[in-house]
Order: C-alpha cells, then structure tokens, then sequence
C-alpha cells in the first residue's frame, strides 16, 4: 500500500511539473500551449533543471507567490531531510544509552 501511495504521489509530481513548466514556457515566450507541452517533456525530466522550471512556471505561468513555489517543489527535500535528521537523533540516543 505504501509503494502504491508513493507512486501515486511521484505521479502527480511529475504532472504537476510538466504542467508548470508549460504554463511558464507559455507565458514567458508566447508559445502555443502544445508546442510548449512538447518542448516541456524533455525539460521536466531533467531533475534540477526541471525542478528550477516547474519554479520559475509556477511562478510566471500560474501567479503563485514565491515562497510557495519553492515548497511545491522542494517539499520531499524537506520531509526528506527530516526524517533524516530524527533516525539520526534516534541513532545518537541509542548509541549513548547502550
């Protein structure tokens, strides 16, 4: 259930990118909506470039404010590194009452 979950979310990521991307490429260069999806394909793939897109869309093409476009995009960096840091605390706590 926990994979199917994961994945579901990776998917809507993905879309959700794509979609950035194209209302940015739309908005920024005047593209029709279909030749910017085609050219926002390989673009989206891309990790970093992707992610620095989807902001920069989200951003220019949907008139979402700044801080929230980072945090769609940058959200399971941050659960990430959260959960991160408490297996590490675990670990440290652990280590000190063996």
């Amino acid at each position: 259930m926990t994979q199917i979950a994961a994945f579901l979310v990776f998917l809507a990521m993905g879309v959700t990118n794509l979609l950035a991307v194209q209302a940015g490429l739309t908005a920024v260069l005047g593209v029709p909506v279909l030749v910017a999806l085609v050219v926002a394909v390989p673009v989206f793939y891309f990790r970093f470039v992707g992610s620095a897109a989807g902001i920069v869309g989200a951003i220019v093409g949907w008139q979402m404010p700044v801080p929230l476009a980072v945090l769609l995009f940058c959200w399971p960096v941050l659960v990430y590194g959260f959960l991160r840091g408490g297996a590490e605390a675990r670990s440290i706590l652990a280590r000190r009452a063996a």
